[in-house]
């Protein structure tokens, strides 16, 4: 006789009946039948979409190219525009790390938008936000299919109160095309059951974006979940392996389609994307990668991932045993990735985001049978963590702009000598509207899981609105090379007929730099008098002649640049 193992989220786990069950309902959808009532909620769905809406667009505009990765990827954009590029260069060099689905988007919107209706800058990132709306809208969609209608809203909700996709959302950033091809994954097994032509078109879509922007083991992940799916009572159906087949039949040749232009376009690229790229930091055919950084990645976890991780964690402990079709997608999905996460060659916390999704959208599923003082203490936590840093962020802005408190302004000054102080009246109304918008959300009463997870959403979005209005000239003055460049360009004398400056192929980002914000572009002559060179503190400088200028950006510990006449 079949082991009778309960009931949850209105899945009958009577080993007789699952498969019945769970495809009727998977195909009819209902909202989660509750062990017990639950109690009402009153829920404005306009009011949720309008917090997502405030959380999307402050960073995106009104800002140089902030480093590690916005100087590289916007000269990938800008050296790739009006032409047909299948593999991103940068100064003429092949450029692996970046998908190319995500330059031709930042190409497009660049095309559109710049100049006339914004800068070219802001224009590039909104590749980042349509990446980011697709991922938040498919993860939505799946924790739809998978939970009820109320957890896809409570999902997209967790999603951006996870501080993790905050600065891949804003900035330019490869990373969100992994965010969406994670997102879009689990749609395309979330409607397996409903639709399995749509399923195979999800998830070969998914397999793609995986791999172009993360390499071809990535990509294979995907298959090797849905394998791990077959185990499961839940999931063992004809469709499920139907699904597998016909997406290996359309993501492998999609996939195969760069290697083929390049093999034909330029060999060299091929030879050097195999050989060393075709797994993405893993290396490829004749160089493998790996490394073990578990305690960086499980550390990390903890900030990038919170309040879904929690959840999730407190869904789980409600199965008790129970067989539940969400939470064996969640469970082989990290099980698969979180090996690729802790075998990951790269210290980068951005990679995270694959385990995101998965937290998220279980995590939604408990949210209406949290306990009342559970939710409360969340709510409490929030209030209590955003509020300070909003005082902060307000006393901070008081200081650097007007010197009180003048401890503040010192170590405001400190961290960013460059700024020079800027009134917005823009910015310190947008500020204002969002500090009156988040006071009023946190004092509502009757708070239950689905407000506390929507508080910490509106606390995490003030904090960054106050940071990208408030903060941003102050922020843009530390981490652009905008001064920087200016400085370099009033030490270097007047040129001469015939003078010029080079700049080494091995300083990279003083090239970049230069490229975007000096007057007048550098030779690729290296006899030109004048050289800007770049090494990395505290190795001196392998300057010679005379040094003209010598500094490096704001406390930057990792990167300095030196100006010499070589005559």
């Amino acid at each position: 006789m079949a082991a009778r193992t309960g009931h949850f989220f209105g899945y009958n786990a009577d080993r007789r009946f699952v498969l019945p069950f769970a495809r009727i309902m998977l195909t009819r959808l209902p909202n989660p039948a509750p062990s017990r009532p639950a109690a009402p909620v009153h829920e404005s769905v306009w009011l949720l979409w309008l917090l997502v809406c405030a959380w999307l667009w402050p960073g995106v505009f009104g800002h140089d190219l902030w480093n590690p990765a916005e100087p590289h990827i916007f000269a990938a954009v800008q050296e790739n525009m009006g032409q047909t590029a299948w593999l991103p260069t940068v100064r003429g060099e092949p450029y692996f790390a970046l998908a190319p689905v995500y330059v031709w988007t930042a190409k497009m919107w660049t095309a559109l938008l710049s100049p006339h209706w914004l800068d070219a800058y802001a224009a590039a990132r909104l590749a980042s936000v349509s990446f980011a709306v697709w991922g938040l809208t498919a993860a939505g969609l799946a924790a739809s299919a998978l939970m009820g209608a109320y957890c896809g809203r409570m999902t997209v909700l967790m999603l951006t109160a996870s501080a993790g996709l905050l600065g891949m959302g804003h900035f330019l950033s490869g990373m969100t095309v992994v965010f969406a091809g994670a997102a879009t994954a689990w749609w395309g097994l979330a409607v397996l059951r409903r639709n399995t032509a749509a399923a195979i078109v999800l998830l070969a879509a998914a397999t793609v974006l995986l791999g172009q922007s993360a390499g071809w083991l990535a990509a294979g992940c995907v298959p090797l979940v849905m394998l791990l799916l077959c185990r499961s009572p839940c999931w063992r159906t004809g469709r499920l392996l139907a699904a597998a087949l016909g997406t290996a039949v359309c993501a492998l040749p999609c996939l195969a389609v760069q290697p083929a232009v390049l093999a034909k376009t330029d060999p060299a690229a091929f030879t050097q994307y195999w050989q060393m790229h075709l797994f993405g930091a893993f290396g490829g055919l004749t160089r493998a990668n790996i490394g073990f950084h578990g305690g960086y990645y499980l550390q990390n976890l903890l900030w990038f991932a919170f309040p879904a991780w929690a959840l999730a964690l407190h869904a789980a402990s409600r199965l008790r045993g129970r067989a539940h079709a969400g939470a064996h997608l969640c469970a082989c999905w990290i099980a698969v990735f979180g090996v690729y996460i802790l075998l990951h060659p790269q210290r980068f916390q951005e990679h995270l985001i694959v385990l995101l999704v998965p937290l998220a959208v279980f995590g939604s599923a408990g949210l209406d049978r949290l306990k009342r003082g559970v939710a409360a203490y969340l709510n409490w936590f929030g209030i209590a963590a955003f509020g300070a840093a909003a005082l902060f962020l307000w006393l901070g802005f008081l200081a650097m702009n007007f010197g009180f408190p003048a401890k503040l302004a010192e170590r405001a000054a400190y961290f960013s000598p460059d700024y020079v102080r800027q009134l917005r009246p823009e910015a310190l109304s947008a500020a204002l509207l969002a500090t009156a918008l988040w006071l009023w959300a946190v004092t509502r009463r009757h708070i239950r899981g689905r407000q506390a997870v929507c508080n910490w959403a509106a606390g995490i979005t003030l904090v960054w609105a106050l940071l990208m209005t408030l903060f941003l000239p102050w922020l843009d003055a530390a981490k652009s090379y905008r001064p920087l460049v200016a400085k370099i360009h009033a030490a270097l004398p007047p040129l001469a007929a015939g003078e010029c400056l080079h700049i080494p192929a091995e300083a990279a980002e003083a090239a970049l730099a230069w490229a975007q914000y000096a007057p007048f572009p550098a030779s690729p002559d290296p006899d030109c008098r004048y050289r800007l060179s770049q090494y990395r503190p505290p190795a001196p400088p392998a300057a010679t002649g005379k040094i003209l200028w010598q500094g490096r950006r704001p406390r930057n510990k990792t990167e300095a640049f030196v100006l010499t006449d070589t005559r």
